[in-house]
């Protein structure tokens, strides 16, 4: 046995490489199959609901409060902002377990929902305002995802790669239900009525959690040091029977004896090492096929994230002159390409990572380039290739990480990509900004599509690191002990 569970899972090699093949070409059962995950994913599809509301009125009311593109990019900026948390969060994770994560998570989400539509309420509709309470949504909201995507493996261990697939498939699902809410809704209820339909949306995962569906308690740590022998002699150890070992009566201890053993118990865990966020970018180092993805996935972030998807809304609106209604239905449209992208890698019994990958950001490329053309249906029909071709990479990237990262140090490798990702994302509206203010809309979406290219030369050249190798184990720790 490894630290990961079984040779296979671990994707340990013969000399030949015949083992990680074999765990490449590994086969998961339907997580939708599962009871358990069914009431799970009810409750994650309806927070995603809201989520979906909140990302696309909060930019068109900022549109329409601000009429600047830099205001939308900066609030859209707010999420790869919020990734600065996440290497911390995902030593919480590891080390702590993921229940307090959720919770408090959502919770933070909600007070900060409910900050940002008082003080819409009330006038104050200042963008640094507004950018402060999204940052802390979306660091509420990195803490809720942080807790459930670490605690997938653990949860659903019959299906762990296809769970995570899954769940990724209907977030976009779901969120296809907040353009059209918004196009249907708009013209009743405003923008600020949108953002608060979005705020109950956060209690509906506490309630999938009161029903019981929720991450089991970590095992507690082995202690490294027993308890002092003379414990051991105050106190003789009870059968299973209810007497004592010895033969003798049976009898309770003392307070004071509980008392002085649990604080051994203490320190015994208290010398365990700590969970290192160095071992997570060891484990990232450790797998070629991760770090490839990790460089790919941080360029795609910088030249196709958040301010990619601003000026495409900036464009409906200024270039194309469409209502907010119409372009929440053209987002829709988005929306439902990134999602049939996303399912066709989801939803296959083997991830053979390098194909969708490749084909995905030859689709985004192709697409931005596409996107100069001055014709209304050339340019929908970009936008749909782009968000089929990032779909299919979104789902790419997150079922790999469940299959390739140990699970010991899922939480930590996930939080460091996220925060090199994010920190990718935050150079996207500064530069599609300022590159849209010195040679217009559609040559910047040129240039854009020139940069995603080299994203294919980089999968080219690293081809060979998608040969079979073995999984990498979680990295060795010190301990006290000579």
């Amino acid at each position: 046995m490894t630290d990961a569970g079984t040779a296979e899972e671990a994707g340990s090699v013969t000399p030949d490489g015949a083992g990680a093949h074999a765990a490449d070409e590994s086969v998961e059962p339907n997580p939708l199959a599962d009871r358990r995950f069914l009431v799970f994913a009810a409750g994650n599809a309806a927070n995603n609901v809201g989520e979906a509301l909140y990302a696309t009125a909060l930019p068109l009311l900022a549109y329409q409060l601000t009429d600047s593109l830099v205001v939308m990019a900066w609030l859209a900026a707010a999420v790869p902002v919020s990734d600065l948390f996440a290497p911390a969060l995902g030593a919480w994770a590891d080390r702590r377990g993921v229940r307090g994560l959720i919770v408090q998570g959502l919770l933070a989400q909600a007070g900060a929902a409910l900050a940002m539509n008082l003080l819409l309420l009330g006038g104050h509709s200042a963008p640094w305002l507004l950018f402060l309470c999204a940052v802390v949504l979306e660091t509420g909201g990195l803490a809720y995802r942080t807790g459930w995507m670490t605690g997938v493996p653990a949860q659903f261990p019959d299906c762990p790669v296809r769970a995570r697939g899954t769940l990724n498939s209907l977030f976009l699902a779901t969120t296809l239900a907040g353009p059209l809410l918004v196009a249907a809704l708009l013209p009743w209820v405003g923008y600020q009525g949108l953002l608060w339909l979005n705020l109950p949306t956060f209690f509906a995962p506490l309630v999938v959690w009161a029903v019981g569906v929720r991450p089991a308690r970590p095992a507690p740590a082995s202690p490294h040091k027993t308890a002092p022998a003379s414990l051991d002699k105050t106190v003789p150890a009870l059968s299973h029977e209810g007497g004592r070992t010895d033969g003798g009566p049976r009898r309770t201890a003392p307070r004071w004896v509980k008392r002085r053993a649990a604080g051994a118990q203490a320190r015994a865990g208290a010398e365990a090492p700590p969970s290192r966020i160095r071992d997570g970018w060891d484990a990232i180092r450790q797998d070629k096929r991760i770090s490839v993805m990790l460089v790919a996935d941080m360029v795609l972030s910088a030249v196709c994230g958040t301010g990619l998807t601003s000026l495409i809304v900036y464009h409906l609106r200024h270039g194309w002159a469409l209502s907010g209604q119409q372009a929440g239905l053209a987002i829709a449209g988005m929306n439902v390409a990134s999602l049939v992208g996303n399912l066709l890698v989801s939803q296959r019994r083997r991830l053979r990572p390098w194909t969708p990958m490749t084909l995905g950001v030859a689709a985004r490329s192709v697409a931005l380039v596409l996107m100069i053309v001055p014709v209304w249906p050339v340019f929908m029909f970009a936008v749909v290739l782009g968000a089929l071709g990032q779909g299919a990479v979104m789902a790419t990237v997150v079922m790999a990480r469940v299959r390739y990262l140990p699970p010991g140090v899922l939480g930590r490798a996930s939080g460091l990509i996220w925060l090199l990702t994010g920190g990718a994302a935050l150079l996207s509206p500064v530069f599609v900004s300022a590159l849209d203010d010195v040679v217009g809309t559609p040559p910047t979406f040129l240039v854009l599509g020139i940069a995603t290219t080299t994203v294919l030369l980089h999968l080219r050249l690293t081809r060979a690191a998608w040969r079979p190798v073995p999984r990498p184990q979680e990295p060795a720790r010190r301990t006290n002990e000579p």
